[in-house]
């Protein structure tokens, strides 16, 4: 499930329990319970909304931890010119805008052929992402690019981003100015 699902059901829940707190509170001084089992009880409820909340964030850094392994996917695939080594994390529909010209939506097969074209021309000699945010419903990270492009050097910002999509992260944009 999605850090930010996550987190608007987590919201949900503790309004959910602050209520029933509320009215469990209000049922507790009809019943007349003594001190001791009111206290019991408000401290089960708090344990419960706690328990939830470190589950939500085990949840979203799990999430993170994903967006981070397919962020270094990337950047080793980029350093090597092997698009083959993440080119399973294309969506559907990827924006790509390149500094040679290209621009736009492509599918899956069409950013393959499209990034490893590039690449073939503008030779990685180094890459490295120097930013990376996994902890976002966006996850991003951008980096530099060193190039050789017949024998001339060059550097390029690379920029890429995901979105979680049936179940699991995508790219869903590369950007090299």
């Amino acid at each position: 499930m999605h850090s930010f699902l996550l987190l608007k059901k987590h919201t949900l829940m503790v309004c959910f329990f602050i209520s029933f707190n509320y009215f469990g509170i209000r049922l507790v001084k009809k019943m007349k319970l003594n001190n001791k089992n009111r206290a019991i009880l408000l401290i089960s409820s708090l344990l419960l909304i706690l328990n939830f909340n470190s589950l939500v964030i085990k949840a979203q850094e799990l999430y993170g931890k994903d967006a981070l392994r397919i962020f270094l996917r990337i950047e080793e695939g980029i350093s090597g010119a092997a698009v083959n080594k993440f080119s399973k994390y294309f969506g559907n529909k990827n924006y790509l805008s390149l500094s040679n010209g290209v621009s736009g939506y492509y599918s899956t097969n069409q950013s393959y052929y499209v990034i490893k074209d590039f690449l073939s021309i503008y030779q990685p000699t180094s890459f490295k992402l120097t930013n990376i945010v996994t902890e976002t419903a966006t996850p991003f990270a951008s980096g530099i690019l060193k190039y050789n492009s017949k024998g001339v050097r060059g550097n390029s910002i690379v920029f890429i981003s995901l979105h979680f999509i049936d179940g699991e992260w995508k790219i869903s944009q590369i950007t090299i100015n």
